[in-house]
């Protein structure tokens, strides 16, 4: 490039990782405990008594006593476990089969390329069948949302969101990669009337998984398919 054609240098604003600050300043003032002091207390465990049951149930059940590497999203150090900070907004960077568990509670949604996600977890998880993948998210496509919709209001108003999940979309995301996968509903008209039998496509708001059994050969998954 000639010296005519460069572009000026003091317009550039060179500061290094400015995106990643933004982002981290934008959840700060997201969820700003100063304006609401309950937010970590209250909302953020807001089902976390009923997803502890599903693995307490899930480790008992499905999981090999020989179990013994895991990998968790947004465990603290002060927990005493081995921790490793990294973006996985796509790939994430552990080498093939080198966990017998994964979990991600509340992440998938917030994330740009869930299927991405899911297809690393399927990656470094070991092909046993006790290898399992559980987690939890929110459902947007329930009929209160689709109401809502309806009468012209956004689907959700949580900012921090960048996807949202069906209860289909999650189905078939997960059950291309698993043999085994359960459900349970954490919120909605399906959890508290469960003898009412109702889809979870529409009466479901928040709901855990838990996936078992990694295929050995899954294939590709067809981002086109309509959900």
């Amino acid at each position: 490039m000639s010296g005519e054609n460069r572009f000026p240098e003091e317009l550039l604003l060179n500061e290094p990782d400015r995106g990643h600050r933004l982002i981290r300043e934008f959840y700060q003032h997201y969820a700003d405990i100063a304006k609401t002091p309950n937010y970590y207390t209250e909302i953020g465990p807001q089902h976390e008594k009923i997803k502890y049951n599903l693995l307490l149930s899930l480790a008992g059940e499905k999981r090999p006593r020989s179990a013994k590497s895991g990998l968790g999203c947004g465990m603290p150090p002060e927990a005493g476990l081995a921790c490793a900070e990294m973006d996985f907004t796509s790939a994430i960077n552990f080498q093939n089969a080198s966990f017998d568990a994964v979990m991600m509670t509340e992440v998938l949604e917030h994330l740009p390329y869930p299927a991405i996600t899911v297809r690393e977890v399927h990656r470094i998880l070991k092909k046993n069948r006790g290898s399992a993948y559980v987690g939890s998210v929110p459902l947007d496509y329930h009929l209160h949302r689709r109401w809502k919709v309806m009468r012209g209001k956004r689907l959700s108003g949580e900012q921090l969101h960048v996807h949202h999940f069906s209860f289909k979309e999650l189905d078939q995301l997960l059950r291309f990669y698993f043999d085994n996968v359960e459900y349970l509903p954490l919120s909605g008209t399906a959890q508290r009337h469960p003898r009412w039998r109702l889809p979870y496509n529409l009466f479901v708001r928040d709901i855990a998984w838990a996936a078992a059994s990694p295929k050995a050969k899954p294939g590709c998954w067809n981002i086109r398919e309509k959900f």
